[in-house]
């Protein structure tokens, strides 16, 4: 079957094509060149006017899991029911859902997105998490298990544990947790925040362990380079939000990569320097200069957040 999308604005940088209109020609599901004027098409879509590009993949976005479960009980009215809702989507499953999986799939479908990719997925709520992503409809969805500050890892790095045993604990947890990748999220950090930090450094020393974040994030990231994981190690750096030290800590987990692959999560939170009247700048720049340096590093700038209707 031959299907023609005429008149859209094809955006496509592996092609060179950047609002170029153009016809698109689909054959059984695939992408195939122009087959000719002499050719039978047998369905024809007017996209004029519209964007035509290859679906959006998230690879960090809060859709399953604990995190958003906190949010909906932290806001019941999104659960109620609406009348303006239920019309917008009328003959759809659970149209009095405000911020439903449901909701959560339409909303990213409309967008142009295929898949989403839940960033924080605690190993005991796996299944939960899993049974969640299969309500939302339209997308594909993988999550990553996080790992870097449970007590059986940092134990194993305070008994000085062969780097062969860490891979073992990494590859059981993915295997358990059926995720695509590991996140780590302050490594090491938890016990200091119970402890009324206010800042934890990479170099900072866990307490009651004796190890550093850095020794954590550079055994996971190992890990993950020596198991063969697709998607590198998915790094929430230590210090977020913290003026004057998040750029500075982002910059320097970077560099505690030395060359293997990694992924930096919300990095917009990490731009924030201390110059100026006020102590609070942009540090945007050296951030990215930073980033320019290691090509072996990719970085999202954060989540989609739907407006609270």
């Amino acid at each position: 079957m031959l299907r023609k999308l005429s008149g859209g604005r094809l955006f496509d940088p592996t092609q060179g094509l950047n609002d170029v209109v153009q016809d698109l020609f689909i054959r059984d599901g695939l992408l195939v060149e122009n087959p000719g004027p002499g050719a039978q098409v047998d369905e024809e879509i007017d996209v004029s006017g519209q964007i035509v590009m290859a679906g959006d993949v998230d690879i960090h976005t809060h859709v399953a899991g604990g995190n958003v479960n906190n949010a909906r009980r932290l806001m019941p009215q999104m659960q109620m029911k609406s009348s303006q809702h239920a019309k917008r989507v009328a003959g759809l499953p659970n149209p009095a859902r405000g911020w439903s999986a449901t909701g959560t799939g339409y909303r990213y479908a409309c967008m142009g997105y295929t898949t989403v990719v839940e960033p924080a997925v605690l190993p005991c709520n796996a299944l939960s998490a899993h049974l969640e992503m299969a309500d939302i409809p339209i997308l594909d969805s993988a999550g990553l298990a996080i790992l870097g500050n449970d007590d059986l890892l940092l134990g194993m790095l305070h008994a000085r544990a062969p780097q062969s045993a860490i891979n073992d604990y990494v590859a059981w947890t993915l295997d358990s947790t059926r995720c695509l990748g590991i996140k780590v999220i302050n490594a090491g950090g938890v016990n200091a925040f119970k402890r009324n930090a206010a800042s934890f450094g990479l170099d900072a020393v866990v307490p009651m362990y004796g190890i550093s974040s850095r020794e954590i994030l550079q055994a996971l990231q190992r890990a993950v380079v020596q198991l063969g994981v697709n998607h590198p190690l998915h790094v929430h750096c230590n210090n977020l939000d913290v003026a004057g030290r998040s750029a500075e800590t982002a910059v320097a987990t970077m560099e505690a990569a030395e060359g293997m692959p990694m992924h930096l999560a919300d990095v917009q939170f990490y731009g924030y320097g201390e110059e100026g009247a006020n102590a609070f700048s942009s540090a945007s720049a050296r951030l990215i200069d930073a980033w320019k340096r290691h090509p072996n590093v990719t970085m999202d700038v954060g989540q989609v957040l739907f407006a609270p209707r």
